[in-house]
């Protein structure tokens, strides 16, 4: 089934869990591909990316495209997990934060909560009315809960300042329709900038100078 977020579309695949009965031997997966795997009981030995990793309860890892990977469990304790297999179907209106999800080809991460995912394995295998909404609803939040783990520290301050230039691209757009004595001075202080950092700006995001812009609106 489908479900879209942030801008991407994705298939989940395989979705399953329960205890690790067998080993699982050293495996890929195609391009697009993620697979996400939740620890809830038990122990077992992953070994990806050439990295060996003793896994326990609540740990959390994604092993994506083109990642060889194994898995083996504890005898006397063996591993429980929720497992969700997704593939990316369409990605080009992705967006900075969705971008740091597909950016992560592997990762592993310890005391990850994982209530969610056992709320999206209780309904794909009961299948309960509408459950087809539920579990998109249930792989949004999920996606975004690793994400926000997965995020550098100076996102917020990054996509701030995003922000803010999309608001001063609103500016500047009403400003070249409407302000019939438009000069480079004003605009700049519209957008709370000196005159080159303007010029900086207009020249990264538009291929032109101030002049070339105003020129072609007719001001």
């Amino acid at each position: 089934m489908d479900f879209i977020w942030n801008k991407i579309q994705f298939t989940i695949t395989d979705l399953g869990g329960g205890k690790l009965g067998e080993k699982i031997p050293m495996h890929a997966h195609a391009k697009g591909c993620y697979e996400l795997h939740f620890v809830t009981e038990g122990k077992g030995t992953l070994i990806a990316d050439g990295n060996k990793i003793e896994l326990k309860k609540n740990d959390f890892f994604i092993t994506g495209p083109n990642i060889r990977h194994s898995q083996n469990y504890d005898e006397q304790n063996p591993i429980e997990d929720v497992f969700i297999l997704i593939q990316v179907k369409n990605d080009k209106s992705k967006n900075v934060f969705s971008s740091i999800f597909t950016q992560h080809n592997f990762c592993y991460l310890e005391n990850v909560d994982n209530q969610f995912a056992k709320m999206l394995l209780n309904e794909w295998k009961n299948k309960n009315p509408d459950y087809e909404s539920v579990i998109s609803g249930l792989m949004i939040i999920i996606l975004t809960q690793i994400t926000r783990l997965l995020l550098p520290k100076d996102f917020q301050e990054f996509t701030n300042k995003e922000n803010l230039n999309d608001k001063r691209f609103a500016i500047i757009e009403q400003a070249f329709l409407y302000e019939n004595d438009i000069t480079l001075t004003k605009l700049s202080q519209m957008i709370g900038l000196c005159d080159r950092q303007t010029q900086r700006l207009l020249k990264k995001y538009y291929g032109k100078s101030f002049r070339e812009i105003k020129k072609e609106s007719g001001k």
